[in-house]
């Protein structure tokens, strides 16, 4: 089954079956409560506040559906068949919020906790095809979304142990701590805060002029790449250019 990430039908689909898939005993399911096996999969250590932002925005993805599906230019039962299991799977994110387990939630529109043959895993499919074809985001693999986590934690870690005036590390690390939430994020947002969130520390560099006391540490080459890898992955059309150009004018790149 092709999975389409560009659009909150398919980003839910997809964390839908990790989500079975990283707990598929039912045994395992009752006693994993739905709200941390979400925060786990996304990002394991998550604060308090942190956990409640994951888990906020997850459950808040139905309705991302709903509106995006209110836009599309087809008439209203073609709009009500796409969303004939939707209730479901609301019930089943009212049992995240309620601190029920990961069964509860499960069986809430998976017979069984059987999520890959539920009809509401069908229709989710079927809706993000749909949505796919109308307005496509840019996205990224799971292997590339893993080397970026990788890369910024290692890049934060040495710009932390580095000596650099507090005012550049407070800078670097604040910007690159959102980099990361927004790559952990792109499980259920999308890409575009990850964008944002390059551009923004792009700009941080430029006001800080960081480049002098980076470079003399030996990390400004290692912040270059950082950012010249993460923009290729969000590079497309008028994206690539905006980014190839930000990276010029601020990293010199």
């Amino acid at each position: 089954m092709v999975q389409y990430l560009d659009n909150p039908a398919g980003r839910l689909h997809k964390l839908l079956l990790d989500l079975h898939s990283a707990t598929p005993n039912d045994q395992q399911q009752k006693n994993k409560q739905a709200w941390m096996a979400i925060v786990e999969l996304i990002d394991t250590g998550a604060s308090l506040a942190r956990e409640a932002s994951i888990v906020g925005a997850v459950v808040a993805l139905p309705g991302q559906i709903r509106d995006a599906v209110a836009g599309l230019d087809e008439d209203q039962e073609r709009k009500d068949h796409l969303l004939s299991h939707l209730d479901e799977v609301e019930g089943g994110m009212s049992q995240v919020l309620s601190r029920q387990s990961l069964y509860a939630m499960f069986t809430t529109f998976a017979t069984g906790g059987v999520v890959p043959q539920a009809a509401a895993i069908n229709s989710l499919s079927h809706c993000s095809w749909a949505l796919h074809s109308d307005a496509r985001e840019l996205t990224i693999s799971d292997d590339d979304l893993a080397r970026i986590i990788e890369m910024i934690k290692s890049l934060m870690t040495e710009i932390a142990e580095a000596e650099l005036p507090s005012n550049v590390k407070r800078a670097m690390l604040n910007h690159l701590a959102a980099l990361l939430q927004a790559a952990h994020d792109v499980r259920f947002a999308g890409t575009q805060p990850l964008d944002d969130a390059l551009f923004a520390l792009m700009g941080a560099t430029g006001r800080t002029g960081a480049r002098e006391d980076l470079d003399r540490v030996g990390l400004w080459a290692r912040l270059q790449n950082a950012v010249q890898t993460v923009g290729d992955m969000l590079s497309t059309g008028e994206s690539a250019a905006q980014i190839g150009q930000g990276i010029t004018g601020v990293l010199g790149g």
